[in-house]
């Protein structure tokens, strides 16, 4: 089971290395047109967003690894539980469907990941 949760791990970290990257640098027209914020919106909350994700894309592997307040794992997973959730909900009233498979994916996943490393 070990294994099957590290794999796991190396999938999320993985997964939120693109967005992250790609909320970072993106221009604020390639925000709007991809439907992330209003013409008019803050690009602020998109750029925190990224880092984190990046953040998380470290913490979901290293402390585990490491065993150095590994308990950060753990809590890493919860957040990208968050994140999903968060992300359902506003592809939800978006009315963006397609996507909703993906995200219970990972949510699943980071679930597993929580719920394994807790324990």
């Amino acid at each position: 089971m070990n294994t099957f949760i590290w794999a796991l791990q190396v999938v999320l970290a993985a997964f939120f290395i693109m967005p992250g990257v790609g909320k970072i640098t993106g221009s604020r027209e390639s925000h709007i047109a991809d439907g992330h914020i209003k013409p008019d919106g803050n690009l602020r909350p998109i750029r925190i967003l990224g880092v984190l994700e990046l953040l998380g894309c470290v913490g979901i592997i290293v402390p585990w690894l490491t065993g150095i307040a590994s308990i950060l794992t753990p809590i890493t997973a919860v957040c990208y539980c968050m994140i999903m959730v968060a992300g359902i909900i506003n592809h939800t009233i978006k009315k963006e469907y397609k996507m909703l498979p993906m995200l219970i994916a990972v949510l699943i996943a980071s679930s597993l990941v929580a719920y394994y490393r807790f324990s």
